[in-house]
């Protein structure tokens, strides 16, 4: 029942602000990048509210007139996959997280929205092992994630998480990249920086304390 409300609370006071937001980053730096006329697209842990995904899609083939197809990967049940996948007329794939690895298909974009610290910051060999397998798989790599600049930041951030992911029982980590310590991951992989995106704004201003846009980054990242 509290995460029934939390849900609904979440859409009435935010809606698809945070989607549209990022959608738009994402679709521009997706066309800055590919030029041609088909795009395979990567998203590593959709969400199981994957509204930005389907912004992301409706944009690029009805604006810029792209052919997309677009394949999926979180910890999705059958009876999500089913309803996910229901859209026939989209070329967009759900899957199961567990084949994502497997998966030998070579992407032109890959997305990481707000995934790597659910993976716990500490666990820095696996977040490095899954950047590389995307890094092998597709072109460019977008990350997006927080900044945390203190115990302030981190608390928000904290509440935010919480609120945007309680209801689908995803646990809320207790600490956020700094900078450093999100270029010193990078370091560590087979990517290199291509492009370094801060201060995002994604929430409205009547949310004063959670719109802080030095919260939010992302970095384009290719192969060596």
């Amino acid at each position: 029942m509290i995460k029934i409300l939390l849900k609904k609370l979440r859409n009435i006071i935010i809606g698809d602000f945070r989607s549209k937001r990022l959608a738009n980053l994402v679709i521009k730096k997706i066309i800055k990048y590919n030029k041609k006329k088909n795009i395979k697209i990567l998203d590593y842990g959709s969400g199981f509210q994957p509204v930005l995904i389907f912004i992301i899609y409706e944009k690029l083939t009805k604006i810029y007139k792209k052919n997309i197809i677009i394949d999926c990967y979180d910890f999705y049940s059958f009876k999500q996959l089913s309803k996910l996948n229901s859209h026939k007329k989209l070329n967009i794939n759900f899957k199961k997280i567990s084949l994502a690895k497997r998966n030998q298909t070579k992407y032109d974009f890959a997305l990481v929205n707000d995934v790597i610290h659910h993976m716990g910051i500490q666990n820095e060999k696996l977040i490095i092992n899954l950047l590389n397998d995307l890094l092998t798989k597709s072109k460019i790599v977008f990350v997006k994630d927080h900044f945390q600049q203190g115990f302030f930041s981190n608390t928000i951030i904290r509440i935010m998480d919480f609120l945007g992911n309680y209801f689908n029982d995803v646990n809320v980590p207790t600490t956020y990249y700094s900078k450093k310590s999100f270029e010193n991951l990078i370091k560590k992989t087979d990517g290199k920086i291509i492009e370094k995106i801060f201060e995002i704004k994604l929430y409205p201003d009547y949310l004063p304390l959670v719109s802080n846009p030095k919260f939010n980054f992302a970095y384009l990242i290719k192969r060596k």
